[in-house]
């Protein structure tokens, strides 16, 4: 599946406790990036669908959700790639979503 399929929108950081969506080109500009649940999309029995938001990593641990914090490597949402020590994106509770951004592509774990 491609990120650009889950409907993505960069970040920015206006406060602690506030951001807003930036245009599509910006990832060197993002603090972030939201984009559908990829295993709750697959699911089509589902009425909704909920986003993930993964933040940069000079995000502060402060600032929700966390811990996780990837760099951004690409330039756009279609070859966007995010790279930490453990690169997968584990959501810890809800839907345990575990899956991968690589090369614009989600991998599901």
């Amino acid at each position: 599946m491609r990120l650009v399929d889950l409907e993505p929108e960069f970040l920015k950081m206006e406060s602690p406790e506030t951001w807003r969506a930036i245009g599509s080109t910006a990832v060197h500009d993002a603090d972030g990036i939201r984009f559908l649940c990829p295993k709750c999309f697959l699911d089509k029995t589902l009425d909704h669908v909920h986003s993930v938001i993964c933040w940069r990593k000079h995000v502060p641990l402060t600032i929700h959700p966390k811990p996780g914090r990837w760099e951004f490597v690409g330039y756009s949402f279609y070859d966007l790639s995010l790279k930490a020590e453990s690169s997968s994106i584990l959501l810890l509770s809800g839907c345990r979503a575990h899956f991968f951004v690589e090369a614009g592509q989600i991998r599901m774990a």
